[in-house]
């Protein structure tokens, strides 16, 4: 009797187990589902493999259609002819994979629309092959278009990521680079940087051509407005 007594209790303590281990999947299931963003996971080969529906419904494609028409073909027609850029950038992040996650705006549309909406999109490593190559990214991407009760701090926080952004690539030309970049900034001619770092004007002007490539500036005006920016000048 004692042996059949602790049976029956093991038996009831496994399905109290698996009844909590039930409520808990379907709580997480609820809210990976209902939380305000899109949730999908890509595998780095084949597109988009997994989503959540809250992303089926933002865009309006069910994961069964993502799978038939393939979750590559699916990111090319969601996602802006400008913007596609992206989403292959962010392939070949994490064919390199350093450890960082990979973050952006980009621009994508609803099935049954025209017009694109805004989305900030992050991604991390979710899985990776025996050689530790990263093979699938869980993504996450919210949708800017709804209107907000904070736009003022979201275009603050926006300028405050760009301005952050422009300093680390001011930061990361070389010494002499940012030494001109300096001079150009206090307002010194190609003569004058050429004088004070005793290097040639032709010299100088290579440089400020580099710089410009690298900052990706068409005009001394704005070149100086980034070397400001990052406290140069």
């Amino acid at each position: 009797m004692p042996e059949q007594t602790s049976s029956a209790d093991k038996i009831a303590a496994m399905e109290r187990e698996i009844q909590l281990l039930k409520e808990k999947c379907e709580f997480l299931e609820k809210v990976i589902h209902e939380v305000p963003a899109n949730i999908y996971i890509s595998n780095l080969d084949l597109g988009v493999v997994w989503c959540n529906r809250a992303n089926e419904e933002s865009l309006g494609y069910t994961l069964a259609e993502i799978l038939e028409m393939g979750g590559m073909k699916y990111i090319e027609t969601i996602v802006h002819p400008d913007d596609q850029q992206i989403p292959e950038d962010s392939i070949t992040h994490y064919q390199q994979f350093n450890g960082a996650e990979f973050g952006g705006l980009f621009r994508a549309k609803h099935k049954e629309e025209d017009q694109y909406k805004w989305f900030v999109g992050w991604a991390k490593a979710f899985s990776k092959n025996q050689q530790g190559e990263v093979k699938e990214v869980v993504c996450v991407d919210v949708d800017l278009s709804p209107a907000m009760n904070t736009e003022a701090q979201l275009v603050q926080a926006l300028k405050e990521k760009l301005k952050q952004k422009r300093s680390r690539v001011v930061r990361s030309l070389r010494k002499r680079e940012i030494e001109i970049l300096e001079l150009i900034c206090k307002g010194c001619s190609t003569k004058e940087i050429a004088e004070q770092l005793f290097i040639s004007p032709n010299t100088v002007s290579t440089h400020r051509k580099s710089i410009q490539k690298k900052l990706r500036t068409t005009n001394v005006a704005d070149l100086v407005s980034l070397g400001k920016e990052a406290g140069l000048g």
